[in-house]
């Protein structure tokens, strides 16, 4: 009967939704109590012509590629080969100039470092031909100033996990990719799942990937290439975007975390599980590396779920929640900017979608 519920009321919501130009299509997907639920509605194309979505396409992620891929490699190398301490300053590991060389390497991680939120370093790369182009962006980041003093503020920086790439890669000796690749072996996925970066070099049919939005340097729809340009010049993979997955790839990695953080399982510290997630600094959104539900003014989860929940946000509309108290994680995949990045329903939806899924799950 919960089960017919939940899928009734979300279906209703979802294609209302669409209707209502929300998004062309949403995949949700939710893990409680050991059953697992999936309701898809709408399209994964709008033009040049409509496409049904199917359960199995896979979504550019966005910044859940922060949590999802450099948060958890981060995890399993600091499980396996802890070579960096997280309240070590970064200087300790790069040769970077102060200020941001003193700042302690757990403040990229929570957005309390100092620095900007965003810039298009992407409009200088791509006039030029520089051959190792993240670490021109680093020395980018070094010459710009702080935004504030470090721990006094939050604000939410894609320069941080720029910086932590560059951090991992340079510490680990490999790149991103290939360190995610080995990372996520932990995870049990079933055959139906895909978590990858550049899924079109991976062998997967683009007509797999939901499309996002017109590319402004081409005029063509992006499909099976990332969306945030600063990781578009940089080849489609950095700790910021580039991960694309779909509803059956987020759905165990968080399920794998979700038991991490339970339970002791070989390869992965319980202890650094419980760090990150657990991790709380006031006056931060953040946790190490996951958003935290927030209890003033919006929130994305309606404020429904235990204060023991961590999640992120997607800009191209996608976004996860992990109740770890009630050990429930709510999925949402949507692709709101395709084809126009202006969309912006999906904020008001988001609180809506998790008090449904709260209420027929009869989670209080």
């Amino acid at each position: 009967m919960a089960s017919y519920k939940i899928f009734n009321s979300l279906s209703e919501l979802l294609k209302r939704a669409v209707e209502e130009n929300v998004f062309p299509g949403a995949i949700a997907g939710i893990s409680y109590k050991n059953n697992k639920y999936i309701i898809k509605e709408g399209y994964k194309s709008l033009t040049p012509f409509l496409e049904p979505l199917e359960e199995t396409d896979i979504f550019d992620l966005a910044s859940l590629t922060k949590p999802l891929s450099l948060v958890f490699t981060f995890m399993y190398l600091l499980s396996k080969d802890p070579k960096i301490n997280l309240y070590s300053p970064i200087g300790d590991y790069l040769d970077l100039k102060e200020p941001l060389s003193k700042i302690p390497v757990y403040r990229f991680l929570n957005h309390t470092a100092g620095l900007k939120a965003w810039f298009p370093f992407y409009k200088e790369l791509i006039k030029e031909n520089i051959p190792n182009k993240l670490e021109w962006i680093i020395r980018k980041i070094e010459k710009l100033p702080l935004e504030y003093i470090p721990g006094e503020k939050c604000l939410y920086s894609d320069l941080d996990y720029f910086l932590l790439t560059y951090l991992l890669e340079r510490v680990y000796q490999r790149n991103l990719e290939e360190l995610f690749e080995i990372a996520k072996k932990v995870v049990f996925f079933n055959k139906k799942a895909f978590l990858s970066f550049k899924p079109l070099t991976k062998g997967v049919d683009q007509e797999r990937v939901v499309p996002t939005s017109v590319c402004p340097w081409n005029r063509k729809i992006l499909r099976g290439i990332v969306e945030d340009e600063n990781t578009r010049v940089l080849g489609g993979v950095s700790g910021v975007a580039g991960l694309f997955g779909n509803i059956y790839g987020v759905l165990d990695i968080l399920e794998f975390l979700l038991k991490a953080y339970k339970e002791k399982i070989e390869k992965f510290s319980q202890k650094l599980v419980k760090e990150f997630l657990d991790f709380r600094e006031r006056g931060s959104d953040f946790s190490l590396g996951f958003m935290l539900q927030s209890l003033n003014g919006y929130s994305a989860t309606g404020r429904v779920f235990s204060e023991k929940t961590v999640g992120h946000l997607g800009f191209t509309g996608c976004s996860f929640f992990m109740d770890l108290e009630r050990e429930l994680i709510v999925v949402l995949l949507t692709n709101r900017v395709h084809p126009n990045r202006n969309n912006s329903k999906i904020r008001d939806f988001r609180p809506i979608f998790h008090k449904i899924v709260v209420k027929n799950l009869k989670i209080y």
